[in-house]
């Protein structure tokens, strides 16, 4: 077995060179490192941008749906008013109402969540951070207000089992269920026209966004659909 033994070295001079070779390796080996982390980053960046502006799709997509039923559900509170006011006994209106519900599907923010989770977020531009929060504030808004909305449907939907069915004690809550739903209705009005037009302006970081598809607003079971069957 033959060993070989480091050459000694010789002068100032030839230590200088072998140290300078060693600072230097360590130096590109750091370099690259840091360019393969910094690319790293920027991919795991793209990719967040990237869920996050299909998410925003998503709810730009339900919220449209939403909103274009807006007129048959204000005219279906209408006509709720009008039927409240002929109610003066178990006759007032037979069983087989369609009410019907206004479209609300709930939003969706898990992407979001996500980015902010895993500090993602704070890595963004300052513009990026801005267009997003405020984005986000109004889809969560929007969700709450959604939520209510749904839940004063569903409480005016005790009209499809018809007067017989419900005393006239039961109409004050009937009243103030109408008076909530319009009230988000009114409300998801404004809501959702702003989402609609902020997201149909690009912002940091985000493409212009428009629906992807044009709704018809005449959806089985939704409020478009008439209140009483054609006899």
């Amino acid at each position: 077995m033959h060993v070989h033994l480091p050459k000694q070295l010789h002068g100032w001079r030839e230590f200088l060179k072998e140290y300078a070779i060693i600072v230097l390796g360590v130096l590109t080996a750091l370099a690259l490192e840091q360019v393969v982390e910094s690319a790293h980053e920027r991919r795991l960046a793209r990719e967040a941008n990237t869920a996050i502006n299909q998410e925003l799709q998503t709810d730009l997509d339900r919220v449209a749906y939403r909103a274009r039923q807006q007129s048959c559900i204000l005219k279906r509170l209408d006509e709720i008013q009008a039927l409240l006011a002929t109610w003066h006994s178990d006759k007032a209106f037979p069983a087989g109402l369609h009410v019907g519900f206004p479209g609300a599907v709930g939003l969706v923010d898990q992407r979001w969540q996500a980015n902010l989770a895993n500090d993602r977020f704070s890595e963004e531009s300052q513009d990026e951070q801005a267009d997003q929060a405020s984005i986000y504030t109004l889809v969560h808004v929007i969700d709450n207000v959604e939520s209510k909305e749904i839940e004063s449907w569903s409480q005016l939907r005790a009209l499809e089992i018809g007067s017989q069915g419900l005393s006239t004690g039961s109409k004050p809550m009937i009243a103030q269920a109408l008076a909530n739903a319009r009230n988000d209705a009114e409300a998801l009005g404004g809501l959702t026209g702003a989402l609609l037009a902020g997201l149909r302006t690009a912002g940091a970081g985000r493409p212009a966004m428009l629906p992807s598809k044009n709704y018809d607003v005449a959806f089985p079971g939704t409020a478009c659909e008439p209140m009483r069957k054609p006899t």
